[in-house]
């Protein structure tokens, strides 16, 4: 097996990013760390985000068991509760919760688990190149009020992103309060009932090409008032081009776009972490 992977800071203080190689384990992920909406900075200058990746990095690294990937990602959920418990964020209000998307798989010989949560992607690409999706972005459905809005706010004449996101701030904090509840998504952020919003499955290893693992950061933008992009515009460029020259030609998009009227996202550059493991 080859193995290909990038973790790139994008236009935050830090990179929240992480991603796992336990080789010994055959056991792989990519991690987004996903920061409280109330800055919070460790001794270190860690923000939360970054810290809830670290964590759940460290957990799956270390695991040397026989864990099934749910359980262990719910372990690491269990690490940042503990840890936000130590530093006195209050737990009861979700704004000032740290947290981590992640999507993780584990090789075995005829078949490939996997495990995730949030809008971590993973995908399975055949030898005639299908793309398969294994998971879903959990939050695609509630971001869509906020590109809504952002796009409104273009329309009455609003160009700079620092203006833009405040008019859209209050969505943004609307849409924490959906994290693991009915009708919203999953993330570790500490919180029991991340263990209900974890998807999970197999497949099998018959002419499976690769498996990718991606952060958000790395999906291919769709243009405002353009089609949604499909997966395999994201997808079969890294496998044929490398995770490098896909990354290098979308941050050139995103440099073109500084102030996001062009290509919907959040923010100029998402953090942006692959993994491509080529079985054959």
């Amino acid at each position: 097996m080859k193995m290909e992977c990038i973790s790139v800071t994008g236009s935050g203080k830090m990179n929240e990013d992480a991603y796992v190689t336990n080789q010994a384990k055959q056991l792989f992920a990519v991690v987004d760390g996903v920061s409280s909406l109330v800055s919070y900075e460790d001794e270190a200058g860690l923000t939360g985000g970054a810290i809830a990746a670290l964590l759940v990095k460290e957990h799956l690294e270390a695991e040397d068991g026989d864990q099934s990937l749910p359980d262990l990602l719910v372990a690491a959920n269990g690490r940042i509760h503990d840890r936000m418990q130590e530093v006195q964020i209050d737990l009861t209000k979700k704004e000032e919760l740290w947290g981590a998307a992640c999507a993780a798989v584990r090789l075995r010989e005829g078949h490939v688990e996997y495990a995730q949560t949030g809008d971590c992607m993973i995908f399975a690409v055949y030898g005639d190149d299908t793309v398969r999706p294994l998971t879903h972005p959990q939050v695609s459905h509630l971001e869509q009020a906020a590109f809504a809005r952002w796009q409104w706010c273009m329309e009455q004449g609003i160009r700079t992103h620092a203006e833009i996101a405040e008019h859209c701030r209050d969505i943004l904090i609307s849409n924490r309060y959906q994290a693991n509840e009915p009708g919203g998504y999953g993330v570790l952020n500490g919180e029991e009932a991340c263990s209900d919003y974890i998807e999970y499955g197999r497949i099998n290893r018959t002419d499976v090409r690769a498996v990718v693992l991606l952060t958000d950061g790395l999906f291919y933008p769709r243009s405002f008032g353009g089609e949604v992009p499909r997966w395999e515009d994201t997808v079969l460029p890294i496998v044929h081009k490398g995770l490098q020259r896909y990354t290098d030609e979308l941050l050139a998009l995103e440099n073109g776009d500084p102030e996001c009227l062009h290509y919907a996202r959040f923010k100029k550059s998402d953090d942006k972490t692959g993994l491509v493991l080529y079985l054959s």
